[in-house]
């Protein structure tokens, strides 16, 4: 088992990641972690699972005291095409 100790996290090479998928049994938690097209699919126990989701957590509450809430609303993308851009039944090209 590695040391987490002896890990300098500056050194370790990184994906942005950018979605997350999962699915549980009674035995075995599985997910898959997307950046960009490619994805990373990992399998686990339901205690390690937990430990990841309590560190996680952790993470992210200290964060949140140095840095502020993190905004959770969903951000506003704006479609190339909208619905009055598209044709009517029965319309020609004009």
């Amino acid at each position: 088992m590695i040391d987490p100790k002896k890990i300098n996290m500056n050194q370790l090479p990184k994906k942005f990641i950018d979605g997350a998928i999962g699915a549980y049994g009674k035995d075995f938690f599985s997910f898959a972690m997307t950046s960009g097209n490619n994805l990373d699919s990992f399998a686990t126990t339901p205690q390690v699972m937990k430990s990841i989701a309590n560190w996680m957590n952790k993470q992210i509450e200290n964060y949140e005291k140095q840095f502020g809430l993190i905004d959770m609303t969903p951000p506003s993308v704006v479609s190339p095409i909208q619905a009055s851009d598209l044709k009517k039944p029965g319309e020609d090209d004009k």
